[in-house]
């Protein structure tokens, strides 16, 4: 029996990001989830209707028509990869290739070839080509090269974070996967070394791309200056305590770091007590001065 190519990389994927780092506040994760909120509505139009439901009902595959529209629409406004800004159409494809990936019931040719109708506009074509695309076709290279792009957009927030001050602790899972994508890292450097002779490996590709804007193996230089057990953030959270540690690897409901989330709350709380204090003052001198 003949595994479907589709189903091989599905299962490489599970297996490779079992330890779940899209929960993780990273960067390459917002960015991610931008593009599949950003513009999507921009992208509603008859060619993505074709694949509602007979009642007229969004499906993943109607959604991902509107979201990748949306985007190329919209492309000089996607202006959110910080250092890596001139490789936001790399970016793109690595994203619209794992949504594809996701689908559940689609014909996968048939998807491939609608998304490719909807890219290959010769405006569109300019700006963002679409040949990295539809050529994702070894399933462990399209991970190693997308792994690798991720870590080197995460990488200066990381470093702002954990590598230039000791305030903030590294979680165990920042700092495994930390660990993990400098040990990608060099295990891509040694297979793209020219004594090897790899004549195409998209992953080779990356690892240059990362270089010119991180020269000098920088992206191996971060490290944890401290590491905080999750176990015991958890117990803290659970006993009413806080773990600063926490909050840069939690993500809430609104898509917000929970740092985030509780630094907004704090300012309506302060924003709410504020007013009332001020009353109350005025009120206690009215009524000091009026005795």
């Amino acid at each position: 029996m003949v595994i479907p190519d589709i189903l091989i990389i599905k299962n490489e994927i599970k297996k490779n990001y079992n330890n779940d780092y899209s929960k993780l506040s990273l960067t390459s994760n917002r960015c991610y989830t931008k593009l599949d909120t950003l513009h999507m509505m921009d992208g509603e139009d008859e060619e993505c209707k074709k694949l509602e439901t007979s009642t007229g009902e969004y499906t993943d595959a109607s959604l991902l028509c509107m979201r990748l529209k949306g985007n190329l629409k919209n492309y000089d406004a996607l202006d959110f990869f910080e250092k890596m800004k001139d490789y936001k159409c790399k970016y793109l494809h690595l994203w619209v290739h794992d949504q594809l990936l996701k689908l559940k019931g689609v014909n996968e040719t048939t998807m491939k070839s609608t998304l490719l109708g909807i890219w290959n506009k010769p405006e569109i074509l300019e700006k963002c080509n679409s040949s990295n695309f539809i050529s994702y076709l070894d399933k462990t290279d399209y991970i190693k090269e997308k792994s690798l792009y991720d870590y080197a957009l995460n990488y200066e927030n990381l470093e702002n974070l954990y590598g230039k001050t000791d305030i903030i602790s590294c979680t165990t899972k920042i700092e495994e996967y930390i660990r993990k994508s400098k040990e990608l890292y060099n295990e891509v450097k040694s297979e793209c070394e020219p004594s090897k002779n790899i004549k195409f490996q998209r992953s080779c590709y990356a690892l240059k791309d990362i270089q010119t804007i991180y020269p000098n193996d920088e992206l191996l230089k971060l490290e944890c200056k401290h590491i905080e057990d999750n176990s015991r953030f958890r117990r803290q959270r659970d006993d009413g305590g806080h773990g600063l540690q926490g909050d840069y690897t939690e993500t809430s409901s609104s898509g917000l770091p929970a740092q985030e989330v509780a630094y907004s709350d704090s300012q309506k709380a302060i924003g709410t007590a504020v007013p009332i204090l001020g009353v109350l003052s005025i009120v206690h001198r009215i009524g000091f001065y009026g005795t």
